[in-house]
């Protein structure tokens, strides 16, 4: 894949559709749709089973849409966010310990990162790895255990160490050569950066917003072999200069900007609903999109008011003990009965744009995936810049672990 022109590509896609992965629908009313093809809305808007709608959350739309446009629009985006599948390796070698208070998700991802990255530290001659934001040191005892790599797991957080060290205590295979665990904030400017330099190969497994460029930038600057990085948590990321747009290339070719609604929308969860996933979502969006028109109207609140998590529960109940609830959080005063909290719920104008709203949301939601793949991309492309042959693979099952796509960077000699 030329990385460069598909960045291009995703950008001339993206950039017409700007007012809709910038702006939150919600914080659009009364409005709320105003951006929206009012023809590809009806022509959603037709669509009323669970199995039909999961569908289109998915963006598996072909045999259920009939606007050209529109399918026109899913089929862009199929095309511009293929991209290649991890080579297979062989199986990493098994016994009872090897998956021990492992879940399934962190399970399947060592199944198809181990083997990638045992690989990888034989053909380049790496003498350690360096997993970064390793929490317990899952990934770093595999690599330890079944390979017989140095590795050291670097984490802040002090209790995961101590959870990761009692596990390896009891399955270590080799006493004087387990992993190393150190206590300290990878940053860019932190003591990591002493961890890193010739035979070393960091690695970064969903490391949150800045963290993947901190790895990136100072691997590139120590001149690292090989380093292997995954992003995530796009939505603690901001609109500061080094945090997007990071390549000379982007910067040269009038890059798109994402604020904080586009970044969270670019982290979005793509994996597989159930019924069960459906119907909760569902009822989520709904009263939290009437919460928000009530206050608006009522309460004189425009701006996004942050609610906390709820109880799943809460969703079962009816939209007035719902709205008291998120009332008492936010400290307002309930300007309603009972009942007229629920005549406002039920109201079939309501009704009517709630679910335009929903159906909008399936059209933006699909703007996630391209959003992600932009910066990753325009990751590739700096580390290219670096010096680095490049490749930004599907690493991982997305119905199991959605933040699936991995660069892996070898430094040209």
């Amino acid at each position: 894949m030329d990385h460069r022109e598909r960045f291009l590509q995703l950008k001339e896609f993206l950039k017409p559709y700007q007012k809709i992965w910038q702006n939150e629908i919600m914080l659009q009313y009364p409005d709320p749709i105003k951006d929206y093809n009012p023809e590809w809305i009806l022509e959603l808007n037709r669509f009323k089973s669970k199995e039909e709608i999961i569908s289109l959350e998915k963006k598996d739309v072909w045999g259920l849409l009939k606007n050209p446009q529109l399918l026109d629009f899913y089929t862009k985006i199929r095309e511009l966010c293929e991209v290649p599948l991890l080579d297979e390796f062989p199986k990493i070698p098994e016994d009872r310990f090897t998956w021990l208070f492992m879940i399934p998700k962190k399970q399947h991802e060592i199944k198809r990162l181990a083997p990638h990255i045992d690989s990888l530290y034989r053909s380049h001659g790496i003498k350690e790895v360096v997993d970064i934001g390793g929490g317990i040191g899952l990934l770093a005892q595999t690599l330890n255990n079944y390979y017989g790599h140095r590795v050291s797991s670097i984490d802040m957080n002090g209790d995961f160490q101590s959870t990761g060290k009692k596990r390896h205590e009891k399955n270590a295979k080799d006493s004087a050569n387990m992993v190393v665990y150190r206590h300290l904030r990878a940053e860019a400017e932190g003591a990591f950066r002493d961890l890193l330099g010739e035979k070393v190969m960091p690695v970064g497994l969903h490391t949150c917003g800045r963290l993947a460029l901190d790895i990136i930038r100072v691997g590139a600057q120590k001149r690292v072999p090989v380093m292997v990085n995954f992003g995530c948590c796009y939505h603690t990321l901001d609109e500061s200069d080094g945090l997007q747009n990071i390549s000379d290339f982007a910067q040269k070719n009038e890059p798109l900007r994402m604020n904080k609604f586009a970044l969270t929308l670019s982290c979005r969860a793509h994996r597989k609903m159930d019924e069960k996933d459906y119907d909760l979502k569902l009822k989520v969006k709904l009263y939290r999109y009437a919460f928000h028109i009530l206050i608006h109207d009522y309460y004189g609140i425009t701006r996004m008011v942050t609610l906390g998590n709820s109880h799943p529960s809460l969703y079962n109940k009816s939209f007035a003990e719902y709205a008291l609830e998120q009332l008492e959080r936010i400290s307002l005063n309930p300007r309603h009965t009972f009942q007229e909290f629920n005549e406002f719920f039920n109201n079939i104008k309501l009704q009517g744009l709630l679910n335009k709203m929903m159906t909008a949301g399936l059209i933006r939601n699909a703007l996630g995936r391209p959003l992600e793949l932009y910066l990753l991309l325009d990751r590739a492309i700096y580390l290219e810049e670096q010096g680095y042959r490049v490749r930004l693979q599907e690493f991982f099952n997305e119905e199991i672990s959605p933040r699936n796509l991995g660069l892996t960077a070898e430094i040209i000699s």
